[in-house]
């Protein structure tokens, strides 16, 4: 009886082979870099407070849950949203945004100084809460950056059932040259000083009452 031959065994089969090639491909591409943006801080000289500048109390600003993280946020029609997890800002966006807004302010002037917290019966509380932060790409054709802010006004140190002074929303639409990252932190960064320009106007009567 003559010996029974076996098959032997294909241990690489096609199956696992081209299995074996993918994750050999992507191994050996390069992982994509998370692009990392700011928000602009205006810089120069602060310009001399004039006689009768009050003080303001600038919280954290509050954020919108939806854009409370660092990764940029996109609208893409109805409810629907976008998290770019390879492009994000340098910093949660409360602390750019607190940090912006402080610099603006200290260039009215009607201010004499920024504070994070009390300031006293002469100075306000400007609370700051962001109600928008996203590419728009909603409208075909018409993708924008948007940026809402919902700011409200104190006199001195606020205790709870204080009427704000001034309550108000300031909101742009910035149109991006293109669809990218990049264009919609740009738009926000010519945002921010545009609803600064605004607040600024609205403070001024604020800051000269007595």
């Amino acid at each position: 009886m003559s010996p029974v031959r076996r098959k032997p065994i294909a241990l690489f089969t096609p199956l696992v082979l081209a299995a074996v090639a993918v994750l050999a491909g992507c191994a050996s591409k390069p992982a994509l870099d998370v692009q990392r943006f700011a928000i602009d801080v205006p810089d120069g000289p602060l310009p001399s407070p004039v006689p009768g500048a009050r003080l303001i109390a600038l919280p954290s600003v509050r954020m919108n849950p939806l854009f409370v993280d660092s990764s940029l946020v996109y609208r893409v029609g109805g409810d629907r949203v976008e998290i770019d997890h390879y492009a994000s800002l340098a910093a949660p966006p409360r602390s750019l945004l607190t940090s912006a807004i402080r610099g603006y302010l200290l260039r009215e002037p009607g201010v004499l100084g920024v504070m994070p917290g009390l300031v006293g019966s002469r100075g306000l509380t400007v609370d700051v809460n962001v109600q928008e932060m996203s590419g728009d790409f909603t409208r075909p054709g018409e993708p924008a950056g948007v940026l809402s802010l919902e700011v409200s006004v104190y006199p001195g140190d606020p205790v709870p059932g204080t009427s704000p002074v001034l309550r108000k929303v300031y909101t742009r639409r910035e149109p991006l040259p293109k669809r990218t990252a990049e264009a919609v932190v740009a738009a926000w960064n010519r945002a921010l000083p545009s609803i600064m320009h605004e607040l600024g106007k609205d403070l001024a009567g604020l800051l000269a009452s007595p």
